[in-house]
């Protein structure tokens, strides 16, 4: 039986992060006993940070084979060398910290068909990354990912063929963290590698402040690099290649605007904290003006934690509106914004960007008041004197 069986190979570079193997061993024991007996999986545990040695691990229902290091590859690095360890036919690459869930397999080997690798759905920063922004079945391909950015948010949702996996991506190690996986679609696109879609959620990429995805100038760095190696050796040349060019210059700039918005969501934690020091409740100052029940615009952090403070203070949030309504699953109703709207006493719009633009639009549907987040908690500053007047300085 074990003969006619798939057999996967995941690989986990491991950088400060033995504290996740257990609960990696424990997701990859529920994939195979959902599997009924469809593969096995060997789980190699590449450590990168030489200064600590992962020790032994073991499972009755894996094969659990740990790779030591004498000196930091980077994760590129620590991903070939994982590979090069490898005895599947079938091959994952997952980040420490990852979540898969236990139909992953099952559900992409269904999927993969005559292809080179399939890609699944997943939830990014705990919501769906496609949506209408960004139409799973219109983003990934050739064409977008070299004129628009890289769609395959973690090389987590790909299942990929061993012997697909193009030799000039192991041959060429990446010095910069961030873009190795960027740099394996494309070779594999330019070999004419084709990719099965699957529309199922199988995934969770783990966003943590140690992520490289969040570092900023690593990114960049690893981009240009990127660049640099795609350019030297021919993997695209001509148009397609001064469009990727254009596209990782577009990308950096994305992560400034990107910067910027936090920024402003910075300003918003940090005044509705400091109502929060001085014992002011936005629900407080809502309920004495009369307003008991809420709509709040944008299903997003702040939007999720002011619907959890106003629910916990007595206010009655009716339910979200939210351009993508159609992918979120709350404890209230989300709505699109032009579906036919019940009549609250205010909607909140929890973004901090385009205020306007969306009250002119939820103006036309609702006869109510309609407050940005920021706005709100200004009015409630002034009309609690939090800060002196230039007399009483």
């Amino acid at each position: 039986m074990e003969g006619n069986m798939e057999k996967i190979s995941v690989i986990v570079p491991i950088f400060h992060g033995i504290k996740y193997i257990d609960n990696m061993i424990a997701q990859l024991e529920k994939c195979v006993e959902k599997s009924s007996n469809r593969c096995t999986i060997e789980l190699l545990l590449v450590n990168d940070y030489p200064a600590e040695q992962i020790g032994y691990f073991s499972s009755e229902k894996i094969n659990v084979r740990v790779i030591e290091t004498d000196r930091n590859r980077g994760i590129h690095g620590a991903r070939v060398r994982g590979l090069n360890h490898c005895t599947g036919d079938y091959v994952l690459f997952l980040d420490q910290d990852d979540i898969i869930y236990p139909d992953y397999f099952n559900s992409q080997l269904e999927h993969l068909n005559n292809k080179a690798a399939v890609v699944c759905k997943l939830l990014h920063e705990g919501r769906q990354y496609y949506d209408n922004r960004t139409s799973f079945e219109k983003v990934l391909n050739r064409e977008f990912m070299i004129g628009s950015r890289n769609p395959i948010i973690s090389p987590g949702q790909v299942l990929l063929k061993k012997n697909r996996i193009p030799k000039i991506w192991t041959d060429i190690a990446l010095k910069n963290n961030g873009a190795d996986d960027w740099l394996l679609w494309l070779c594999m696109f330019s070999e004419g590698s084709e990719f099965a879609l699957n529309p199922s959620l199988l995934f969770e990429h783990v966003v943590e402040g140690q992520n490289e995805s969040v570092n900023i100038q690593h990114m960049e760095n690893s981009e240009k690099e990127l660049y640099e190696v795609v350019a030297a050796n021919g993997i695209l040349t001509g148009q397609e290649l001064e469009n990727l060019h254009d596209t990782i210059k577009n990308v950096a700039a994305g992560r400034v605007a990107t910067l910027v918005k936090f920024r402003r969501m910075f300003f918003v934690y940090d005044a509705w904290l400091r109502l929060m020091e001085q014992d002011i409740s936005i629900s407080e100052y809502l309920l004495k003006r009369g307003i008991n029940s809420v709509a709040v615009y944008g299903d997003n952090q702040i939007g999720k934690r002011l619907y959890h403070a106003l629910k916990k203070e007595g206010i009655c949030v009716k339910y979200f509106i939210d351009m993508n309504a159609e992918y979120l699953e709350e404890e209230i109703p989300v709505y699109m914004p032009a579906a036919p709207l019940h009549n609250v006493d205010m909607v909140i719009i929890s973004l901090v960007e385009s205020i306007d633009s969306i009250r002119k639009t939820l103006s036309g549907l609702l006869d109510t008041k309609i407050y940005g987040i920021t706005e709100l908690i200004e009015e409630i500053e002034k009309s609690t004197r939090i800060y002196p007047t230039e007399g009483e300085r």
